[in-house]
């Protein structure tokens, strides 16, 4: 992947860890995060007193200089690790309308996955194995049915619905906690690679070489929330990190639904609880969507899926970027961060795979 100034700069700013509403104003005051980094590092720290505390300048001006900025960049050039804001086309439209959406986004894998029909399914870490069973089994159906799972890594429900929808026909996303050059839980790195290899996606908001410290979970259970039209419970205790996303849904307008569980098992009082409060019961992907009016047969084919190359990262970026409508090739240049030569090679391919067409203009379409 190849990378803009203003990329690194976003990825730097992330250091500051400034919440989002914060950020967000920062970024639109300066323009961009290299009008912010430049300002910095010629020691006008003075500008940012209103945005920044003592503590989270030290730390954007302990990461500012030349080698700790090439370290940086290495890392995310070795594991194809990709930054994103409001502007880019492949920002997650449904997380445009929280309240607090990360200004900043890092991503792997492919930015395609998340789409509109994602659902987030969450639950316990400490799963009955009756539980898992029927995750993975609701999780595979809603994926044939084209619908992207979206869970948060952890043990248990978790991984248990991220392995159900890599068994069925959608990819999966994964919200970390922790920054993406670090794996939590660490055990979980051959998922990661199950799903990156699947054609899913990593997201996070927190800036590389971050651990999943405890107040980062909250933070991240709203993006998880935030992602998607509906969160599905499986299993949880009252008091759970489960239970804050689904506050989350609730305060962002989002579906819940409770799965009734297991009778008489503590990891269920949690369901149990929503179903007295009113949240949608449900036991099969045949009833989440129903509820929300989605079409069951709306999944493409195995034959039409099979149909699609395997594409690059710099070709999905492209074929994105073109999903919301023609764009000239200065546009398309600028929503990619590709070079001339990158793009031009990479519009000619998609061209001849039959999955872009060029129009009057230097223009070009999605087929």
């Amino acid at each position: 992947m190849r990378y803009s100034r203003e990329d690194g700069c976003r990825a730097w700013l992330t250091y500051a860890e400034l919440p989002p509403l914060k950020l967000r104003a920062l970024l639109e005051d300066f323009g961009s995060a290299e009008a912010v980094y430049d300002r910095v590092v010629s020691g006008r720290t003075a500008e940012f007193k209103s945005y920044c505390n003592e503590k989270q300048m030290d730390r954007l001006l302990r990461h500012a200089d030349k080698a700790a900025m090439h370290e940086m960049m290495q890392i995310m050039r070795s594991l194809d690790i990709g930054v994103m804001t409001f502007e880019d086309a492949i920002y997650p439209i449904a997380l445009m309308d929280i309240h607090d959406p990360p200004p900043v986004l890092f991503y792997r894998g492919n930015p395609d996955a998340w789409n509109e029909r994602c659902l987030t399914i969450v639950g316990s870490r400490r799963a009955s194995p009756e539980a898992i069973h029927i995750t993975e089994g609701i999780a595979k159906e809603l994926s044939d049915c084209g619908v992207t799972i979206v869970s948060g890594l952890a043990f248990g429900i978790d991984s248990a619905a991220h392995r159900g929808c890599m068994e069925g026909k959608s990819p999966t996303v994964a919200v970390c906690a922790a920054g993406l050059d670090h794996v939590y839980p660490a055990e979980n790195q051959p998922l990661v690679r199950r799903i990156l290899d699947s054609g899913g996606a990593l997201l996070c908001e927190f800036p590389l070489g971050s651990v999943a410290f405890k107040w980062r979970f909250p933070a991240r259970n709203r993006v998880l929330s935030g992602l998607s039209k509906g969160v599905l419970l499986m299993e949880a205790r009252i008091r759970s990190g489960s239970m804050t996303t689904v506050q989350h849904a609730l305060d962002q307008g989002r579906e819940v639904f409770a799965h009734p569980g297991v009778v008489g098992s503590q990891w269920a009082e949690g369901t149990h609880q929503l179903l007295r409060e009113g949240a949608r019961y449900f036991t099969s992907a045949n009833d989440v969507l129903e509820d929300l009016g989605w079409d069951a047969e709306a999944s493409p084919t195995p034959e039409q899926r099979s149909a699609l190359p395997s594409l690059s990262q710099g070709q999905l970026l492209v074929l994105t970027a073109l999903k919301g409508g023609e764009l000239s090739f200065d546009q398309l240049a600028e929503r990619t961060h590709m070079e001339v030569s990158e793009l031009t090679g990479t519009i000619t391919i998609l061209q001849l795979l039959g999955l872009i067409r060029a129009l009057p203009g230097k223009c070009y379409c999605a087929v």
